[in-house]
């Protein structure tokens, strides 16, 4: 078993190009052009989905593996999650008897495997030696393919080989992205499953009513439980946003209303609750932190005011949305998310 430590951002084809420049300046330990097909497998009850786990059938060059992907940990961009891998010798439908070769199943269904979808992409990727860790800079761009729909891969993946965590946050918080980057929670895998289906956009006005409320009847003060869940909500939010265009909002005022309002409860809690922030920092020992990170948080809050004071002015429901699409993949967001996934790290 392998226990994959990563982060990943979702970024735009045009700002890649810079990426090869910026690596040249580190030392280099590997650099390879592959091209991977993956063919990901459930039940016909997608009892492995409901699992929050993933198999798939990846072909690298003439090298075949299976791969069992189990329920980790992910806050923000940050990913921790154990594989199990199976080297095959033909590409075939995987049976149970191999899913029990890679992880101790209690039960499974009776019913055969089937492929769901598949994810072809190019990857070019760099190994990279950083302070005392080295680094798999990986850059994937294709697509996912279930029946007749397709999704675009374009994202940055950067897993730690060997060393420490912080290693990995400091080389990530150097890259010169300026905008058009955000970090990324959703796998290849869980992307795939809801390619094709109807997404709904979440009342997020309700669910943080019932954060709040669940908030004030916990009778003890966890301050490290609080801020992860209000990270895990921030992130669920961030990326349900960017997931839709701007245009799904053009023609409905209070769709656009409750999305920026929820991004202004967001940080309107992280203004009155600063004493989560602090606690968690003094409990991480990273107090250095807290000052960029307070400055970004009030910065952001009075953009988020400029955006609601902009949207009761001009009734622009599109151009609003867009303009929080493009806060939200800014420079600033990205170095706050860097700053809370360093205070969230190893904390229950």
């Amino acid at each position: 078993m392998n226990n994959e430590i990563e982060l990943k951002l979702a970024i735009s084809k045009k700002i890649a190009h810079s990426l090869p420049q910026y690596l040249a300046k580190f030392t280099i330990l590997d650099h390879q052009d592959l091209f991977l097909g993956n063919t990901y497998y459930d039940y016909p009850d997608h009892f492995l989905a409901k699992q929050k786990m993933g198999l798939r059938i990846r072909q690298e060059d003439q090298e075949l593996t299976l791969t069992l992907k189990t329920n980790g940990e992910v806050v923000g961009g940050l990913h921790s999650r154990p594989e199990y891998n199976l080297p095959l010798t033909e590409k075939e439908t995987p049976t149970n008897a191999q899913l029990r070769e890679l992880y101790p199943f209690e039960q499974l269904p009776s019913s055969t495997l089937q492929s769901i979808f598949s994810t072809d992409f190019n990857r070019t990727f760099w190994l990279v030696e950083f302070q005392q860790s080295k680094i798999e800079v990986a850059f994937d761009q294709g697509k996912i393919i279930a029946g007749e729909s397709e999704q675009p891969i374009c994202e940055i993946e950067f897993e730690l080989k060997s060393g420490n965590v912080q290693d990995l946050f400091d080389f990530v918080e150097t890259l010169p992205f300026e905008r058009d980057i955000y970090f990324s929670s959703a796998s290849k895998a869980k992307r795939g499953y809801l390619l094709g289906s109807k997404q709904f956009l979440t009342d997020w006005l309700n669910k943080w009513r019932d954060f709040l409320k669940e908030e004030r009847e916990e009778s003890a003060v966890d301050f490290g439980a609080k801020f992860n869940a209000v990270l895990k909500m921030e992130q669920k939010l961030l990326e349900e946003t960017l997931s839709f265009s701007p245009a799904l909002f053009s023609q409905d005022f209070m769709k656009t209303v409750e999305r920026v309002g929820a991004f202004f409860n967001l940080y309107h809690y992280y203004d009155e609750n600063g004493k989560i922030l602090e606690v968690v920092a003094t409990e991480k020992q990273k107090e250095t932190l807290l000052p960029a990170l307070l400055e970004s948080n009030q910065k952001i809050f009075a953009e988020i005011r400029d955006l609601i004071r902009f949207h009761s002015e001009t009734k622009d429901n599109e151009k609003t949305i867009g303009k929080l699409t493009v806060l939200l993949k800014s420079r600033v967001y990205f170095e706050r998310m860097i700053k809370l996934m360093e205070l969230s790290y190893d904390l229950g």
